[in-house]
């Protein structure tokens, strides 16, 4: 292959003195002299603003400061001296005179002739009392009265203790208590507590010389009439002997 002719070198052109130090001022004056950068625009963020909630302060209680009481002086009492008590003089017995001493004996006259005069039966002072009584036993007391009255026609009646009571020469049988007033009470009288043991059941309690009988309805005063009439004559004949 046929080679291509070289080309011919270019001559080299000699710079001039002048024209190197200009060259060379511009060189050092291009490293010298910084590049100046443009100015970088930051966008500005804005921020929203913070509310801040309010703090609310509780509010501080101050304790109350007691106040120590201020002791007062206590009066100190002086001990009254006891006076010792007198005697009271003693009364003076009234003279005796013949006035006084005539009501005394008649006193004491009426007393003595109550005590021997025989009891009398006052049957109308009974009907009087249970015709005015106001008790929810009523018709049961006039039942066990009838059948009291009906063992023996020696048996008598009369107020006393304020109530219909019974009695048999001269010696108390027995009484009702018309205060109770959840039944009719009868109360039977054991003088030396003889005859209280009848062995029926009728009667009750455990006093030395008396015991109670209980009537709740007149079915109750029917029941029960037989025990009443036989202690009734166990209790009269005691009395005979």
């Amino acid at each position: 292959m046929a080679r291509m002719p070289a080309r011919p070198a270019r001559p080299i052109r000699k710079q001039s003195p002048t024209n190197k130090k200009a060259a060379g001022s511009k060189q050092k004056a291009s490293r010298k002299a910084p590049a100046k950068k443009a100015p970088v625009k930051k966008a500005s963020v804005k921020k929203a603003p913070v509310k801040k909630a309010p703090v609310k302060k509780a509010p501080v209680k101050k304790a109350p400061v007691k106040k120590a009481p201020i002791k007062q002086d206590v009066p100190v009492k002086k001990a009254s001296a006891k006076k010792a008590p007198t005697q009271a003089p003693a009364k003076a017995t009234p003279k005796a005179t013949p006035a006084r001493d005539a009501l005394q004996a008649l006193a004491l006259k009426r007393t003595i002739n109550q005590a021997l005069t025989p009891l009398q039966n006052d049957s109308s002072a009974v009907d009087s009392y249970m015709r005015d009584i106001d008790h929810p036993f009523k018709a049961e007391m006039e039942a066990v009265r009838a059948i009291i009255l009906g063992v023996s026609d020696e048996i008598s009646e009369r107020i006393k203790w304020n109530a219909p009571s019974f009695f048999y020469k001269e010696e108390d049988l027995g009484a009702f208590h018309p205060r109770a007033t959840e039944y009719a009470h009868l109360i039977l009288l054991f003088p030396g507590g003889e005859g209280m043991d009848d062995g029926s059941g009728l009667l009750e309690g455990n006093h030395k010389d008396r015991r109670e009988a209980k009537f709740h309805s007149l079915d109750d005063v029917k029941t029960k009439k037989r025990a009443l009439e036989k202690l009734v004559k166990n209790w009269l004949a005691l009395r005979d002997r």
